[in-house]
């Protein structure tokens, strides 16, 4: 069941009034605490200091050898039970410290003992603020015994030197006060402020609660059916007028109602405008995504008459369309070029930048050029008008089939991978130039490279070894060569599988930032041309 609004603000001001009860009582309890901890502070070294002030020193120390009472001693005595009666402590009495003991000379009781010469041992840790206090340095001026267990109880200690005719202290007056009584004085003013507290808040509650109701709920409600009004309104296409005549920020707000009624209806035309706008952008999106998957090689097997090689490649945009693309064609019977290739940027304008460069590399190509001269030409021709400052990497790279041998070009992009027959894939590094598009009149070295039967190259873009983990780790080279490794013998499709398997297995559905492109290349050579024409 729903609460109303004066509920929630009642609620709301009584758990306010119990959280300021609460912090009320323990800032009192507090302030309380330490007044009576300064008073008895201040009480017990007024007292201490005053009656060892009044003692002889050396008569003291005296009473302890010779164990002999005189009048001397009597009238201390009778100043101890004075100040006792006076000040009202819980013990107080004169001591001298022997050994890790207490020694008696005078106490106003010690429970019918014989006062002087009475030992016992200090209570625990009291030994050397004891000493600190006959000595007269400074430190805490009272020392508490809160152990309920305690055989004199929970008190708090005062004490201060006795001292003998050179001025060196010989004994100290102590002065017990129980902590029993100051508590309870302390929990009874905390009840009664406590009390008063909450008469006083019970009272503004509900002087409070009568003006909300009058001066808030009801105009809310008022407006809560304007505001009902006006949704009705908006489906019967009636233009919504508001009758609240408040005369204060309700009414501004009923006024605002109004406002927003013509916004909202301009909003939903404004809205229907973008959705059907933003529905032909998709589709016009999934038009450009299907041009650009229409001008990659898609057929598999790719040349079905050709069994001196094998070739697979796959592309996975990050989004519609991506900026990532491969290409492979035949530049003449006994030559085969093969392109991997990664634009900057996303969406369509990485796409349009891309099917310029896929198109220009194949016609310098198939023109005859070589890898670093094909290179060379589309990167004077992308930097004619290059205004939006993309630029691509490239791995570019021809073979010819009757005896392995190729000769690859890289513009900034990732080393490939080649596998020996019966081997492993690993990378092969060497020098990269820039990529394509980022300085005029470039030139890019040539690396020849050399394939044997069963020998496998694996290329691929950034968003391979970039693709990221829930945890915000990157794929890297390692798990690729992990993955390529996986089945080194296997096709280049299963080869392209296991990648993206590995990769799908290591983000664990976390989404995907850049284009994942791949190619794999499987060199077989003329003889298992030769083997399948025999057989």
């Amino acid at each position: 069941m729903r609460k109303s609004i004066g509920g929630k603000l009642l609620a709301g001001m009584i758990i306010l009034t119990l959280l300021l009860t609460i912090g009320v009582c323990l800032f009192i309890s507090h302030r309380l605490e330490q007044n009576t901890v300064d008073k008895y502070e201040y009480v017990g070294q007024a007292l201490t200091g005053t009656l060892a002030g009044m003692i002889d020193g050396d008569r003291a120390v005296a009473y302890l050898e010779t164990r002999e009472k005189d009048d001397y001693y009597a009238e201390v005595l009778d100043l101890v039970l004075n100040f006792a009666d006076r000040f009202e402590p819980e013990n107080l009495y004169i001591c001298t410290s022997s050994e890790g003991q207490l020694q008696y000379i005078w106490s106003n009781d010690l429970e019918g003992e014989d006062t002087l010469g009475y030992t016992e041992e200090y209570p625990a840790d009291q030994e050397a603020w004891t000493y600190s206090r006959m000595r007269g340095e400074e430190g805490e001026p009272l020392w508490f015994i809160r152990d309920p267990d305690y055989q004199y109880g929970r008190l708090a200690i005062a004490a201060s030197p006795v001292l003998n005719a050179a001025g060196e202290p010989v004994a100290a007056v102590f002065a017990d006060f129980s902590l029993r009584e100051i508590e309870s004085d302390i929990r009874r003013m905390v009840l009664s402020i406590s009390l008063c507290v909450l008469a006083l808040m019970a009272i503004y509650i509900a002087v409070y609660a009568l003006y909300v109701k009058r001066n808030l709920i009801r105009p809310i409600r008022k407006l809560t059916t304007a505001a009902e009004s006006m949704t009705d309104n908006l489906e019967a296409n009636e233009v919504y007028h508001s009758d609240i005549h408040t005369g204060d920020e309700l009414e501004k707000l009923s006024k605002s109602f109004e406002k927003m009624d013509g916004d909202l209806r301009r909003y939903i035309e404004d809205n229907l405008r973008i959705t059907a706008e933003r529905h032909r952008m998709a589709a016009e999106l999934d038009l450009a995504a299907s041009i650009q998957n229409g001008q990659l090689p898609q057929t598999f097997p790719a040349f079905p008459d050709r069994p001196d090689f094998d070739i697979y490649a796959s592309m996975t945009p990050a989004r519609t369309v991506g900026g990532d693309f491969y290409d492979f064609f035949m530049v003449d019977d006994d030559h085969i070029a093969l392109v991997i290739a990664d634009v900057s940027g996303k969406g369509v304008p990485a796409s349009l930048f891309m099917m310029i460069s896929r198109i220009l590399i194949k016609n310098r190509v198939q023109a005859g050029e070589s890898p670093a001269q094909a290179l060379a030409s589309v990167n004077g021709q992308l930097m004619e008008n290059n205004q939006a400052g993309l630029f691509v990497t490239v791995w570019l790279a021809v073979v010819e089939l009757s005896t392995g041998r190729g000769v690859a070009a890289n513009a900034g992009h990732e080393h490939p991978a080649l596998r020996r027959s019966g081997g492993q894939y690993e990378l092969v590094k060497y020098k990269h130039a820039a990529p394509v598009g980022i300085l005029k009149q470039m030139k890019f070295a040539e690396h020849e490279f050399e394939l044997h039967p069963g020998d496998s190259l694996f290329v691929y873009t950034d968003g391979v070894t970039e693709a990221t983990s829930r945890e915000e780790q990157l794929f890297d080279t390692e798990r690729m060569l992990d993955a390529l490794n996986r089945e080194p013998e296997a096709d280049c499709q299963r080869t392209l599988e296991n990648v993206m398997d590995g990769i799908h297995a290591f983000v664990d559905g976390a989404e995907q930032f850049d284009d994942i492109t791949m190619l794999c290349f499987t060199y077989f050579g003329s003889g298992r041309e030769e083997k399948r024409e025999s057989a």
